[in-house]
């Protein structure tokens, strides 16, 4: 005797339920998942220049040769937590016992303006014969005590005493550096992807005045069409340009560019 259809189309049913039940959990045991997508990480400090930005804080300071004639043009000696020497636009010892270099009495961390010149001096000194100033105590400027101003102390600027540092950027020479504004990521290429290459591509690159990538050459390479991936890539990157007295000017940098299959 045979059941309802009713009754047998209800255990066909369940057969079958558990029959797709039971070979979910035995393929989900046994099959691999999915393999992940590949993806392209770029580090996150892609720009490397040496050119600075000018630091800013409270302090300044003085000093000067007690010469007739003001100090002239000249670049600023390292920061530094004590000064032992100022500096000195005419040397006057040439063969000292003890020789020290010079410094300004600075926190270290503090990124000072860099200027163009052979000689010490002073950022906003004048064109001539070489001359500390009018100030003493050694340093430059006319005020006294080993630093870099018309005030008093080892440091530079004329907002304070005593060390520290203070001024802007109109200071002659002084640069800003180029900053990334924008970017795209890298492409891999196809033979790069199956050789499961990684690592990092340099450029030498310049930064024109409208904050583009230009005469780009490769510095360190990976190969296998990678080099060629980060060059396409940098050249769509846009920059702040570097700025000289507050102009925006073409400036050398380097970038780097990582290739990371993950």
């Amino acid at each position: 005797m045979t059941g309802s259809p009713k009754r047998s189309g209800l255990v066909s049913m369940a057969l079958h339920g558990g029959a797709i039940v039971l070979v979910l959990l035995v393929t989900g045991r046994n099959s691999p998942l999915i393999p992940k997508l590949h993806e392209t990480w770029i580090t996150p400090r892609d720009i490397i220049s040496d050119v600075i930005t000018p630091h800013r804080m409270t302090g300044g300071g003085g000093g000067g040769q007690s010469s007739p004639t003001p100090a002239t043009f000249g670049k600023l000696p390292p920061a530094n937590v004590r000064q032992f020497t100022p500096p000195m636009v005419v040397i006057l010892n040439e063969d000292p016992k003890l020789p020290m270099p010079p410094t300004l009495a600075i926190d270290p961390a503090a990124v000072l303006p860099q200027i163009d010149a052979p000689n010490y001096g002073a950022p906003h000194g004048a064109e001539g014969p070489p001359s500390g100033g009018p100030g003493t105590g050694g340093g430059v400027g006319k005020g006294n005590h080993g630093g870099v101003g018309d005030r008093r102390g080892p440091g530079l600027g004329n907002d304070g005493d005593d060390g520290g540092v203070s001024g802007d950027s109109s200071i002659r020479g002084v640069t800003t550096q180029p900053a990334l504004v924008w970017k795209t990521e890298p492409v891999y290429s196809d033979e790069a992807r199956k050789a499961k290459l990684q690592g990092v591509v340099v450029l030498q690159i310049e930064v024109d005045a409208r904050g583009q990538a230009r005469n780009i050459r490769v510095i360190q390479s990976l190969g296998l069409g990678l080099d060629d991936r980060a060059m396409e890539a940098v050249r769509m990157w846009k920059f702040r340009p570097a700025t000289r007295n507050g102009k925006p000017v073409a400036s050398p940098a380097q970038v780097q560019v990582t290739f990371r299959l993950l």
